[in-house]
């Protein structure tokens, strides 16, 4: 039986981990309003996703247009081949020589991973899981759900903190100092020249990271950052030089808030000016009731994440023969399938207090703390009972029990 249910219930992070926990291969459709996102999984690792309302803009053609990867005349042409021979866009192009085959994975990847980490966003909607069989092309790079996890986390972390820099995909930039001036300063060597054709696959491969030597300002400055200072021209806007950096959204605006606060940049707010194409769906704009934990707390999160991998993979194989348990205890659930399900909620709960005293200094007064805070959902704190988990904060600490009836 499939996984289904609600991401206020169980989280996309949660269902991410479970089913790279398991290795499980099947097609996980989510939903909210009129959107649905299906990602394809093979062996717990993702294959690819599709979106019912990606736009022109995000389809692999105009990805591939906006990048200046192909002209115009090779995509109509392309496309025109495709309507006569159904043949996949992507093998019509490497055929014709418009492109190459390991330009059109990164191409393809950074579609699928765009598409997956506006999920993180959602603070609403339904997700379920099918098992069955999933074809794979050679040569197409699996993602590993994990890794896809923690990127997912870091970005929900980082997005504010860029959006109060970057504000809109219209903003435009000058550049107030040579990037390549400052780095050979600081290195004491000679400065490289700026060069108009960019090779993204060899450019800047051994600065990457942080460096700058021994200008402080240059600390953050790393491979992306001179990446995206390079397409810095007057008049270009965010939006293109997202599409141009092949970064994604996320890592071209955070190397462009690098050198805004190093003052390498100069940003210039957008005012009344249209973005020079259709904006993305999230990221910038996005919006979400969701409440995140800062930084610092993340890494007592992952511990927690992973502390309850066992209690998540044994959740998952249970929820597919107790329909009971998916739908929040409508009808019978055996005594013994609650008491094995206390004890990983326990753990659970544990784990999350643990959270809530890095973040203040102490213990929560009540569960319903934990719940107000955004670490757990109103289900969390009884589930799978109907009353709440007995909870008692005292001076060396706090007792937690199971219901007493």
């Amino acid at each position: 039986m499939a996984l289904r249910g609600t991401l206020k219930d169980f989280g996309i992070a949660d269902i991410f981990q479970l089913i790279g926990h398991q290795g499980k291969t099947g097609i996980l459709a989510v939903r909210n309003r009129d959107q649905e996102v299906k990602i394809f999984f093979k062996d717990g690792s993702v294959v690819r996703s599709e979106s019912s309302v990606r736009q022109k803009r995000d389809l692999l053609g105009g990805m591939l247009l906006r990048a200046e990867v192909l002209r115009e005349a090779q995509l109509a042409d392309a496309l025109e081949t495709q309507k006569k021979t159904l043949k996949r866009l992507g093998d019509i192009l490497i055929a014709q020589g418009a492109l190459d085959a390991k330009t059109l994975r990164a191409f393809a990847k950074l579609q699928t991973t765009e598409t997956i980490y506006q999920l993180f966003l959602w603070d609403a909607g339904t997700y379920e899981f099918s098992q069955t069989e999933i074809e794979t092309d050679d040569g197409v790079e699996l993602i590993r759900s994990e890794s896809i996890l923690m990127e997912g986390f870091r970005q929900v972390d980082e997005w504010p903190l860029i959006r109060r820099r970057i504000t809109g995909y219209g903003m435009t930039f000058e550049k107030r100092e040579d990037l390549d001036t400052l780095t050979a300063a600081a290195s004491h060597a000679e400065p490289v020249k700026e060069t108009d054709d960019l090779d993204f696959s060899d450019a800047f491969g051994d600065m990457g990271g942080g460096g700058g030597g021994g200008n402080a300002r240059l600390k953050g400055i790393g491979q992306n950052e001179r990446i995206v200072y390079q397409l810095i021209i007057a008049d270009r806007d965010v939006q293109k030089i997202i599409d141009l950096s092949r970064l994604g959204e996320f890592e071209t605006c955070k190397a462009l808030v690098a050198l805004i606060e190093a003052e390498i940049i100069l940003a210039i707010p957008e005012g009344h000016r249209r973005p020079s194409a259709d904006a993305t769906v999230g990221g910038i704009h996005a919006k979400t009731g969701a409440s995140w934990l800062p930084a610092v707390t993340r890494g007592i999160l992952y511990l927690a994440l992973a502390g309850t991998a066992g209690y998540g993979a044994w959740h998952f194989a249970l929820s597919q023969q107790t329909p009971a348990l998916t739908r929040g205890l409508e009808g019978y659930v055996a005594a013994d399938v609650q008491v094995v399900i206390t004890h990983g909620q326990l753990g659970k709960l544990r784990h999350v207090l643990e959270v809530f005293r890095a973040e203040t200094g102490d213990y929560p007064a009540a569960l319903s703390d934990l719940v107000d805070a955004k670490l757990l959902t109103p289900r969390d704190i009884h589930f799978p009972w109907h009353q709440q988990y007995y909870y008692s904060k005292q001076a060396s600490g706090y007792e937690l029990l199971r219901p007493f009836y």
